[in-house]
């Protein structure tokens, strides 16, 4: 069981709704940073090929369920394995999908991963994300 915790809570899915790309791609950098800074040293050496995720958000508010789960996504694609796609055209550059992940899961599909957010409400200075993963037995 891995769990860490980052010092504020992820932004929901209202808040990067209608940004433009680069916007978008500066969210995902930053949440793989804090993850990747809150569990330097927590990181297995092989992906876990099934797992349990729960995300707890700590905040002053209570969100609606789909913004909930819309925000936890960057961070859930900072939990899996980048991989290699394959190129159909001889001689081009090899794609990656998911470059920023941390290898903590092999992937986010329902048959590697099972996932729980939950909404924890909390004072202005209790803010946080907890995040707990724990591998499942197959």
């Amino acid at each position: 069981m891995i769990t860490f915790t980052i010092p504020k809570p992820f932004p929901l899915l209202n808040h990067s709704i209608g940004q433009s790309r680069f916007a978008l791609t500066g969210m995902r950098r930053k949440m793989a940073r804090a993850v990747e800074n809150a569990a330097l040293h927590l990181r297995p050496s092989e992906p876990f090929q099934r797992a349990h995720v729960l995300i707890e958000r700590y905040s002053t508010g209570t969100p609606d369920t789909d913004g909930l789960y819309g925000g936890a996504k960057f961070l859930v694609d900072a939990l899996t394995t980048p991989r290699l796609l394959n190129v159909r055209t001889p001689g081009a550059r090899q794609r990656v999908k998911n470059r920023r992940g941390l290898g903590f899961v092999v992937d986010d599909a329902p048959k590697h991963m099972t996932l729980e957010v939950r909404s924890v409400k909390c004072r202005l200075c209790e803010q946080r994300t907890v995040v707990t993963i724990t591998e499942v037995s197959a």
